[in-house]
């Protein structure tokens, strides 16, 4: 089986570099440009997918349409894919929020089951993914492969599990928007395997 991972378009809070989280943000102008270009490029190089799940946040939504479009399919919403949900500084510009939540920032960032409130903790939001995965699991079989349209965090999250790293490590690379990663079950049940990160080049043209 094979899980082809997207991450979202662009929007003016990743331009502004704000903290989203779980706000429901839409797609800007070069958003959806990238999605377009994105689905264009995923019909090129991969088969039709079995099915193209999504985040139900407007920015994620946006961008399965213009995939399934391509594609002749039907996305699939569902909340257990947004973005972990941080209230405490969704809004935030990124540099402003160490001045005025840096504290927080940092032992959200280090234990991933650390408890504030309005914020979900990384272990949590890993938790919510690998459940996600777990639940295709018993959809698909050998030989099928699905789309899955979501956030940074959230496919990080799940490409940690995938390579049994330390949840702390995802900030040691990075998902470009509208960049594709992919998943692979290796054969006779020996776990899933990272295929594919980060690849972003069919977006040059549109940065």
């Amino acid at each position: 089986m094979q899980i082809v991972f997207v991450r979202h378009g662009t929007t003016a809070w990743n331009k502004e570099k704000r903290w989203q989280g779980s706000s429901d943000v839409p797609l800007s102008d070069l958003g959806r440009a990238q999605a377009r270009v994105t689905a264009r490029y995923l019909l090129e190089q991969f088969e039709v997918p079995e099915a193209i799940y999504t985040s139900d946040l407007s920015r994620a939504l946006e961008t399965s349409g213009f995939i399934a479009g391509e594609f002749g399919k039907e996305p699939i919403a569902t909340p257990l894919l947004r973005e972990a949900h941080i209230g405490l500084w969704s809004g935030v510009e990124i540099e402003e929020s160490f001045k005025t939540h840096g504290k927080l920032i940092q032992k959200w960032r280090s234990d991933p089951w650390a408890d504030m409130p309005e914020t979900e903790s990384l272990g949590e939001l890993q938790r919510r993914s690998v459940g996600f995965l777990k639940y295709v699991e018993g959809l698909y079989k050998d030989g099928q492969s699905i789309m899955v349209v979501s956030h940074a965090l959230f496919i990080k999250s799940v490409l940690c599990y995938v390579l049994g790293m330390p949840l702390q490590n995802n900030y040691n690379f990075d998902l470009d928007n509208c960049s594709i990663s992919t998943i692979r079950a290796g054969e006779s049940g020996t776990g899933w395997r990272l295929f594919e990160l980060n690849i972003h080049r069919h977006l040059a043209q549109v940065r």
